[in-house]
């Protein structure tokens, strides 16, 4: 990093140049001739919610096996372009080579970066409906087939559970791409959540078939759209080659995964459907990588979160769990660990920055179920605390028991401060406040 500010002071330049762009428009040679530094498998993770979860995890494992690898983000969750991430850092050691890049990659991003570099794998999590993206789920799916399109030898890992990544390597009109292209599929067989003991039903969506536009069939259904699908015209779920059986609490989660005839069972540090899936995803690729059980059980027992992703802090025999929400499902899942809790004390820091979303009515669109007749208190800051404490009232939380203030800090210490014996505190942050909870925290 020293010797790229070195340099781009010698140019007359400083650091607040977007370096990646610049080394596009100026050394477009640069990303394909980096290439060599990566002497074995080059994974991306796109279009989903979790990808940085499902990457992360990964690097996990990756290095609970010594693996020499590339990331392109921190624990920080700070995702950096691909060229200068392989240039200039993010490498678990500083030998000549690195063996394996393991990146994630927003779908708008996808095609310059296929067009620049090969990739061997690309992992797809899902394509959520409920985005707070400008793009619909439609033009999502054919942004990923105009990427998929680039490369020939690409290998696809799937979630099979999500309908809408089923025939992801096809394109209307007739026109047919990659035929005889590797993809593995995984997915969930059963599902058993737990809170608190108390089992938990879930509201689900009428979801269309991608094929001819009818409601899809559930066999069985465990998240949102996700599931063992069917229709009528013949589209139906396809075959996993790796399926768990899962069992999930607020705070961690059991799977069984069965894949080549071998049961292996692990303890996932997290909770909740969402990061089930997520964990399941980065098993697919460890599996293909040829990792064994151990060396993931390993990694999950010394697992890294991500900075503000189910992150837990610890203060005075006290709990606080970070939860980013930045969208109608991430708010959704998250706000699930509530359900049939009544000693967690809720933080919601809202506000309406680019990165949250202009237009805060996408809180409309969240399932908030769980929270009705909440008997704890509910705290809520930021700039737009007014419209999240709206959403609650009518989520059918009781008006006396929300606290509301715009001052961060002064939410923060309330909230921490009014905790009794065996309460926790849980902190619900737009991305844009994060760093914000964080400097009121420390």
């Amino acid at each position: 990093t020293e010797k790229i500010y070195l340099l781009l002071e010698k140019m007359g330049l400083d650091e607040s140049i977007d370096i990646d762009t610049f080394l596009d428009n100026n050394y477009p040679r640069v990303t394909s001739a980096v290439q060599k530094y990566l002497d074995k498998e080059r994974i991306i993770f796109s279009s989903t919610n979790g990808k940085r979860t499902s990457a992360n995890i990964l690097n996990n494992i990756l290095e609970a096996n010594n693996s020499d690898f590339i990331t392109n983000f921190t624990l920080d969750g700070k995702i950096h372009p691909i060229t200068t991430s392989v240039l200039f850092g993010n490498s678990k050691n500083k030998d000549e080579k690195s063996n394996i890049l393991n990146v994630v990659c927003n779908d708008n991003e996808l095609i310059k970066n296929f067009n620049l570099m090969n990739f061997d794998y690309l992992v797809l999590g899902n394509i959520f409906s409920s985005q707070t993206d400008f793009t619909s789920v439609y033009e999502k799916k054919k942004k990923l087939q105009n990427a998929i399109i680039l490369n020939s030898k690409l290998n696809l890992v799937i979630n099979a559970d999500d309908p809408m990544l089923f025939e992801i390597d096809e394109i209307k009109d007739d026109i047919i791409i990659g035929k005889k292209r590797n993809k593995f599929f995984y997915g969930i067989n059963e599902v058993e959540l737990y809170d608190n003991k108390e089992k938990l039903i879930q509201k689900t969506d009428i979801i269309k078939c991608p094929r001819c536009g009818c409601n899809l069939q559930y066999k069985k259904r465990f998240y949102s759209h996700l599931g063992d699908y069917y229709c009528e015209c013949g589209f139906r779920r396809p075959k996993p080659d790796m399926v768990a059986n899962i069992k999930v609490f607020s705070d961690y989660s059991f799977m069984e995964v069965l894949y080549n005839d071998k049961k292996m069972v692990f303890k996932l540090p997290l909770g909740g459907i969402y990061n089930a899936y997520n964990a399941l995803c980065a098993i697919a690729v460890s599996m293909l990588l040829k990792i064994d059980r151990k060396t993931i059980s390993e990694a999950f027992d010394n697992y890294k979160h991500l900075r503000g992703r189910d992150e837990i802090i610890e203060y005075k025999n006290k709990k606080i769990k970070i939860k980013i929400i930045k969208n109608p499902t991430s708010l959704s899942e998250a706000i699930l660990e509530v359900h049939g809790s009544k000693n967690k004390k809720l933080l919601f820091v809202f506000d309406s920055d680019y990165a949250d979303g202009e237009d805060t009515s996408w809180i409309w669109d969240a399932n908030l179920s769980c929270l009705e007749n909440y008997e704890n208190r509910v705290y809520v800051t930021g700039k737009r605390f007014d419209d999240m404490a709206l959403r609650l009232k009518y989520a059918g939380v009781n008006p006396s028991l929300i606290t509301m203030d715009n001052q961060i800090k002064y939410s923060i210490n309330s909230c921490y401060w009014a905790l009794e014996k065996n309460e926790e505190m849980l902190i619900f942050t737009v991305p844009s406040l994060l760093n914000e909870v964080y400097k009121c925290l420390k």
